[in-house]
């Protein structure tokens, strides 16, 4: 029995290995020259240029919209990625992601080449994450706060990005024949729920979210802004809306509905 369970401990620290520690000290990046801290893989020069022409841009877009400077700008690292592979080991995030985040970390994939007008607000919406989770710590960021709200935020931090090809009017009208589109109050035990959670494509998922927040902040700015930076400081989700709002997020929710009549 005992063999069996140093078997299993020494199985899972050898996929913890391969999966998390060995790309850390594996993999080969350049430092750019500058104020920030920007790494990338040789060949990602040109996504590089363009991270370093907009990171500053993207701070302060994040600053204004949320209200508070980040907790420590100088502990935020990007790296810039030239393969997808690597992009999605090390961030561990999809490989169809433009761009991810951590606490201090942004990951910016070769994706974006397809796509390179979206960089700049790719790289804003991944700062819009970090910027919370600064605040809030890894463990209240998943088990608090909603998926939807984070995303939300992000999109409309970031002027739409992770919602381009979906429409605030092709948002409403899908509201408007479904209207079951559920809001939970608090995170997920590991994970936030995603689009395929709710049964939407992305783009659909990041623009309703939006959509939602934007309704809060646009119905009530003071309370929308007391309600955010109480949630950064120290009550729950759930807590800081109740308390600022009056209302709990099932009545705000169907009133958001009702505005969209």
């Amino acid at each position: 029995m005992l063999k069996r369970i140093g078997l299993a401990i020494f199985l899972l620290l050898l996929i913890a290995y391969g999966y998390l520690v060995y790309p850390r000290i594996a993999y080969d990046f350049v430092g750019l020259d500058g104020p920030y801290n920007i790494f990338y893989e040789p060949g990602a020069e040109d996504l590089t240029q363009l991270v370093a022409e907009n990171l500053t841009i993207g701070l302060e877009k994040v600053r204004q919209s949320q209200y508070v400077p980040f907790k420590d700008i100088n502990a935020i690292k990007v790296y810039v990625f030239n393969d997808i592979n690597r992009y999605a080991r090390f961030s561990n995030a999809s490989k169809l992601t433009r761009g991810s985040s951590t606490t201090d970390e942004v990951y910016i994939s070769v994706k974006l080449r397809d796509k390179i007008d979206t960089l700049p607000g790719v790289l804003t919406h991944e700062l819009s994450h970090v910027h919370i989770r600064q605040y809030t710590g890894t463990w209240r960021y998943i088990r608090d706060i909603p998926g939807w709200f984070l995303e939300g935020m992000a999109v409309l931090t970031s002027a739409g990005a992770g919602a381009e090809s979906v429409s605030s009017q092709e948002a409403i009208q899908y509201l408007k024949t479904d209207p079951a589109f559920l809001l939970q109050d608090s995170g997920g035990f590991y994970r936030h729920k995603y689009a395929h959670d709710y049964g939407l494509k992305p783009h659909m998922y990041y623009r309703l979210a939006s959509l939602y927040v934007g309704y809060l902040r646009q119905s009530n700015p003071q309370g929308f802004a007391a309600a955010f930076n109480d949630m950064l400081q120290q009550s729950s989700y759930g807590e800081a809306w109740a308390k600022h709002y009056g209302k709990s997020n099932a009545e705000l929710w169907q009133e958001f509905l009702a505005s969209l009549k």
